[in-house]
């Protein structure tokens, strides 16, 4: 039976002509898709397959958040952000503050559960247009976006230790594997269970001895935003795991252009999007048990006293 919730939104802004019903006070949303280039168009995810809501936007200490649109899909709620977030982008910005807003209205609505997806340049050669990479690690190189938000945002999470060794969420990776399996007649990108996600500075490609050396640091693919995803929902106890695509070779590996990108996505998203939803309305059911590798380990004392007192304040992770 799946577990029913009860939750008191606060901090709340809601946008005039998009007020959510007042049944939105009486189940709390834990789960949120954090859209990226794997579902193609943002506007157009879950059209014909998902039920529309309204949306919320949730002030932050770096301005309005984005409008986190409230879907249902087979009855299960979520919350779905356009492309990370960047409708907020302001220009000559720093980009770090609109992944900050983003998975700061994420935290503060209470969301436990999120999911991704990047189209990525594919740094394996035998990699190829279209297929599907369940990641498992990653790698952030030379990034100038903010690597804590706790800090940069102001939140406490006192008595969490939240380290990397396993990046992404063991049940959330099982759901979107098993899923991703189903592949659809006709569909012809294979799947990869394993990967090794790079993010190098975002807003170009990577040159070609970039991604030379890349490859002989272990990454497998490389895109822009996941790795900054990552980082700030390990930080903040969010059980997080993406649907990587392949729309591309990375840079060198082979000769590519932009109609070839254009349609791999097409492509992607049609086979993405229902993988990921098909994820979300088995959450509640098979992903609810603690999962301290995603959410973060308890725990008492400080780094150099364990007797200190000073993190005796210990922050429920939402999934004991």
């Amino acid at each position: 039976m799946k577990l029913l919730y009860t939750v008191f939104l606060f901090s709340v802004v809601c946008t005039a002509g998009f007020i959510l019903p007042s049944s939105a006070t009486e189940e709390k949303v834990f789960i949120a898709v954090v859209g990226g280039t794997s579902f193609g168009a943002p506007e157009k995810f879950g059209q014909g397959l998902v039920e529309s809501e309204g949306f919320i936007q949730i002030e932050t200490p770096v301005g309005l958040g984005p409008k986190l649109y409230k879907m249902r899909y087979k009855g299960v709620p979520f919350y779905y952000v356009r492309m990370y977030g960047y409708e907020t982008d302001i220009p000559s910005e720093n980009d770090e503050n609109v992944h900050v807003r983003t998975w700061y209205s994420l935290y503060k609505v209470g969301v436990t559960h999120a999911l991704g997806g990047a189209s990525s340049g594919a740094i394996r050669t035998d990699w190829d247009y279209d297929d599907l990479v369940i990641i498992d690690d990653f790698m952030v190189m030379e990034s100038h976006r903010t690597q804590n938000i706790l800090d940069f945002a102001g939140i406490e999470r006192p008595g969490i230790f939240a380290n990397y060794a396993e990046p992404y969420s063991p049940s959330l990776r099982n759901l979107l594997i098993d899923e991703a399996r189903k592949a659809q007649p006709g569909y012809t990108g294979k799947l990869w269970e394993h990967g090794v996600f790079v993010q190098h500075n975002p807003g170009r490609f990577e040159t070609a001895a970039e991604i030379r050396a890349m490859r002989i640091l272990g990454a497998d693919l490389t895109s822009e935003n996941v790795g900054t995803c990552t980082v700030y929902a390990r930080q903040l106890g969010i059980r997080w795991a993406t649907l990587c695509s392949i729309a591309n070779p990375a840079v060198g590996v082979r000769p590519f252009d932009f109609k070839d990108m254009q349609e791999s996505v097409q492509r992607i998203a049609a086979q993405a999007i229902p993988i990921v939803l098909e994820s979300i309305a088995r959450i509640p059911d098979e992903a609810m048990l603690p999962e301290p590798a995603s959410t973060g380990e308890v725990y008492t004392g400080s780094y150099t006293d364990p007797d200190s007192k000073s993190s005796s304040i210990i922050e429920s992770t939402g999934n004991e």
